[in-house]
């Protein structure tokens, strides 16, 4: 009944709370990468697709190739979500902005869409939500790698692969847009793009990881950001007992 429900979901956030936050990062970038990859082998052992090469989405129309795409990315869109939840309640220099959020959020809910409904079902569906996926996850790549740099628990080497990415993708995206123009003349060079903007947003929300060893996502509040800071310290004047007036 609900009430079981209701109690088997507390207990679930209660386990998913004590989950350190770097093994979340690590298992939704597997997700998406070994169902991408799972799909794309069969597809190609199957005949179903030249070996180089198709669009991702080419590998998730016919069966049974379309089954593990369809769970892979409807489970990817919600650690997605979860993620980018975490990154916000989260006390980093990048995090509290309510624009990642929604559009963290939004990019989330699209490439769960791009999963439930193939080309082949309804094209225009698939693709706006593929597009919107791309334009929202590139523009969050932007803004946090902007803040990452005034991060001080953001290594140098996590902020390299964002500054690297970010570029990269952006990149893709505009010759994305400038391919589709043609598909028929560029169809192998907008596969490339598309395969190298996935690759770079999964490769840009891995570096999370780097930025939260050992804590848990109740911990995430926690980081070394929000250790005291020479403002947060008390001083001696603050540590003066003011004596009472009558």
């Amino acid at each position: 009944d609900l009430c079981n429900l209701f109690n088997w979901g507390i207990r679930g956030m209660k386990v998913l709370s004590q989950v350190p936050v770097n093994v979340f990062i690590h298992v939704s970038a597997l997700v998406i990468t070994l169902t991408i990859f799972l799909c794309y082998g069969i597809a190609v052992g199957l005949g179903h697709v030249k070996a180089w090469l198709p669009m991702i989405s080419d590998c998730a129309v016919l069966p049974p190739e379309k089954y593990p795409f369809r769970y892979g990315f409807v489970v990817e869109a919600l650690l997605l979500a979860v993620e980018t939840v975490i990154i916000y309640n989260a006390n980093k220099a990048y995090s509290k902005s309510k624009t990642c959020l929604v559009l963290g959020v939004t990019g989330a809910f699209c490439i769960g869409v791009v999963g439930v409904v193939n080309e082949q079902e309804c094209n225009p569906v698939h693709s706006t939500a593929a597009v919107i996926f791309f334009i929202t996850y590139e523009a969050v790549m932007i803004i946090q790698t902007f803040y990452s740099q005034r991060e001080p628990s953001v290594s140098s080497f996590a902020l390299l692969i964002r500054q690297i990415l970010t570029v990269y993708c952006g990149a893709a995206l505009l010759a994305f847009i400038y391919f589709s123009t043609d598909w028929g003349k560029y169809g192998l060079y907008i596969a490339i793009c598309e395969w190298s903007g996935t690759l770079s947003i999964v490769g840009y929300n891995w570096s999370y990881a780097l930025d939260f060893n050992n804590y848990t996502i109740a911990e995430a509040d926690e980081t070394p950001s929000a250790e005291k800071t020479p403002s947060a310290e008390k001083t001696p004047s603050a540590e003066k007992k003011v004596p009472l007036t009558v």
